[in-house]
């Protein structure tokens, strides 16, 4: 036998973080096109995307090994909204309308914040039927920064088979923000997931509870 068959799932798991690594490395290189300001408007934002896409998967890589460790910062909510926006539209052909004024600053761990978002826009754009909209929403009121996420789908559980883990990784990603998750469904269509997050401007804290409950 193999020493490549005798690995386990960690050396397995070690080994596809060392490649994914790679591949990351080479797709920010691919993406950073000198002289990019001469290219067409459309061009330039589909490479920043791309870059923006490899940029984040560096980032989950370097969190999960121990590479860097998982640190917060104030973060822009509305800006990380909309790199997640922009992303899911690359991967389904469901338009987005985003709403957000003004900065809506928290503070979090930027990876572990993204891909929270990025899960519920997933689930949200695969939900949406033909001709259906994605409407997402970041705001700030009274000590609380939110996302809201609302497709117009079949309803929560009706979402076709992704990974199966998308919504126990928001879960676990909002509470290590120190927020919390909602989940509003039926009877009519379509479901709105909120992201609540303490309210970086006076420090207050929302607790780690988990809140999910079906209308």
């Amino acid at each position: 036998m193999t020493a490549l068959a005798k690995a386990g799932p960690e050396t397995d798991v070690r080994r596809l973080c060392h490649d994914l690594r790679q591949y990351a490395a080479a797709g920010l290189l691919a993406a950073d096109v000198p002289g990019d300001e001469c290219l067409d408007e459309a061009v330039r934002r589909r490479l920043h995307t791309i870059h923006q896409i490899f940029s984040n998967v560096s980032d989950l890589v370097a969190v999960h090994t121990g590479a860097v460790r998982s640190t917060e910062s104030v973060v822009d909510l509305g800006e990380l909204v909309a790199e997640c926006v922009s992303v899911v539209e690359l991967n389904h052909a469901v338009p987005v309308a985003l709403e957000r004024s003004g900065r809506v600053p928290v503070l979090a761990d930027p990876a572990v914040l993204r891909r929270a978002v990025a899960n519920v826009l997933d689930n949200a754009a695969r939900a949406t039927r033909a001709g259906g909209t994605v409407a997402v929403r970041v705001r700030s009121a009274e000590g609380r920064s939110s996302v809201e996420v609302a497709d117009e789908g079949l309803g929560f559980g009706h979402v076709p088979p992704g990974t199966g883990q998308g919504m126990s990784i928001v879960d676990m990603a909002v509470r290590a923000c120190r927020g919390r998750l909602e989940i509003a469904s039926g009877p009519g269509p379509g479901t709105t997931v909120r992201l609540l997050l303490p309210d970086h401007r006076d420090g207050s804290d929302d607790g780690d509870g988990h809140d999910a409950h079906a209308v």
